[in-house]
């Protein structure tokens, strides 16, 4: 470590012992908002903006913040602060984090929101995405109140509480308040996430009514998902039963009276990485045309969705692009439902972070055409770029390398962070190499974030706060403005 830590007789040994005596406290605190269900809810809701949830950990903690002696502010339920602030100047640092997770899905092994520490691994819905990094900055706070440390720029720790579903806290807040001069978002990896791909998600809409066997489609794990689940319901005949019941796993098969109910089974991921999972959408879609269990004209609209997954970059939609920072777009259909009688297949991409001016809409409008489908976008956000020369980015760097013994160099990655939505601002942890959990610990498909049984390993936690910590002191005798 250079002189920012030899200045003190403590140095980093300190801050490492520091974090060590208070692992029993941010396991407690993590606790406590990890009891929380907090998925949100955009339509209309008795506790506004996005649920009951939502409010009550954005209250937890700021009420924690108070415990803790620090200034809060909520922001109209939308997004909460816990400041510190020693300083005279204007300028300040934030760390966002959002409380806010995707829904628990089905197939836990562990209970989703009674928070248990197993092997190391404190395992609840939302640990890793993203409420250890909401503690993490907390205890950053609190080791320099602590140790008394006047800051050069103030500090301020930023909650959301809609981020998964659009980061909406976000649009509003930036609307109406002022952002602080820097902000680091721990919601990726180490070192420093320089740049997120851009994203065009959509729906494809068939033009024609799907054929009358076909009662109901659904597979809704989340767009962000890579489904673990899909189903269709189909009309009964005995000929179709045949066939239904000796589909073999990840297939089954259920009759209820006069419907016949197919469910296939795969393994979830996060959405920017398809790679990690198996997508059930797609095994549903093959194993519907290749075992002709649906009629000629459902499979021309089924075929979409193999076409898209199987080859994962835009070609089956002619929206294929690469650079070099960044790759190629990544283009996923995650999503299943019928609307009045019409198939409905919604998909989720990331584009690479020199290809805003792509004209997504007009090629992929185009290509749906052709294959009977209309297209709506629902979705379309500009790729987001910090130049990882910065002064900034290149302290925070070093001090991981130093910390984690590595010489990882900064990064694009494919999944979005506020970090996209903030003026002067990147993605800044907490993610890192670590030793996989102990063998039997988890399922396969299971204990990353947005898998069933969601972890963090408790040395992430250690490691990351001490990253954090030594990161805010260099970076604090900075000039933080772009």
């Amino acid at each position: 470590m250079d002189e920012f830590l030899s200045e003190r007789e403590d140095g980093l040994s300190e801050i490492q012992k520091w974090i060590e005596d208070r692992m029993p406290e941010i396991v407690k605190d993590l606790t406590r908002i990890c009891r929380i269900r907090s998925v949100a809810e955009t339509e209309a809701v008795p506790y506004p903006p996005y649920g009951k949830g939502c409010l009550e950990v954005l209250e937890e903690m700021l009420h924690m913040g108070e415990e803790n002696g620090f200034s809060t502010r909520n922001y109209d339920n939308y997004v909460g602060k816990i400041s510190y602030d020693t300083s005279e100047q204007k300028e300040s640092i934030g760390i966002w984090a959002h409380l806010d997770v995707v829904d628990e899905g089905e197939g836990w092994d562990y209970e989703p929101y009674v928070p248990v520490v197993k092997d190391g691994y404190f395992i609840a819905r939302g640990c890793q995405d993203n409420k250890s990094s909401a503690i993490t900055g907390l205890y950053v706070l609190k080791y320099i109140k602590e140790h008394h440390i006047r800051l050069e720029h103030g500090l301020e720790l930023y909650l959301g509480t809609c981020e998964e579903q659009g980061m909406f806290d976000l649009d509003y807040y930036c609307r109406n308040y002022e952002c602080p001069a820097l902000s680091l978002v721990p919601d990726s990896g180490f070192p420093v996430c320089c740049g997120e791909r851009g994203s065009f998600n959509a729906e494809l809409i068939s033009h024609k009514k799907c054929g009358k066997e076909l009662l109901e489609a659904h597979c809704d794990c989340g767009l962000y998902t890579i489904p673990d689940m899909a189903q269709v319901t189909l009309t009964y005949s005995k000929e179709l039963w045949e066939k239904a019941s000796c589909l073999p796993l990840p297939l089954e098969a259920e009759r209820t009276g006069a419907a016949i109910q197919i469910t296939a089974r795969g393994i979830s991921a996060h959405a920017s990485n398809p790679e990690a999972g198996e997508n059930a959408l797609t095994i549903l879609a093959e194993t519907l045309c290749a075992q002709d269990l649906i009629s000629d004209e459902n499979k021309e609209l089924f075929r979409i969705i193999p076409a898209i997954n199987r080859n994962s970059t835009g070609k089956a939609l002619d929206v294929f692009c690469e650079d070099e920072l960044s790759g190629s777009i990544s283009l996923t259909a995650t999503q299943l439902r019928m609307q009045d009688g019409h198939l409905v297949v919604g998909f989720i991409s990331k584009y690479p972070v020199t290809c805003s001016d792509f004209p997504f809409e007009e090629r992929a409008g185009k290509a749906a055409e052709q294959q009977g489908f209309d297209l709506k976008t629902t979705r379309l956000a500009k790729a987001n770029y910090f130049n990882p020369e910065h002064a900034v980015a290149q302290t925070l760097t070093r001090t991981c390398r130093e910390i984690l013994k590595n010489e990882e160099e900064p990064f694009v990655m494919s999944g979005g962070t506020y970090a996209r939505k903030l003026p002067n601002a990147f993605a800044f942890g907490t993610g890192m190499k670590l030793p996989s959990p102990p063998a039997g610990l988890f399922r396969p498909g299971h204990g990353d974030y947005h898998q069933p049984d969601e972890s963090i390993s408790l040395l992430r936690i250690r490691k990351a706060l001490e990253i954090y910590i030594c990161g805010i002191l260099r970076i604090d005798k900075l000039d933080v403005k772009p």
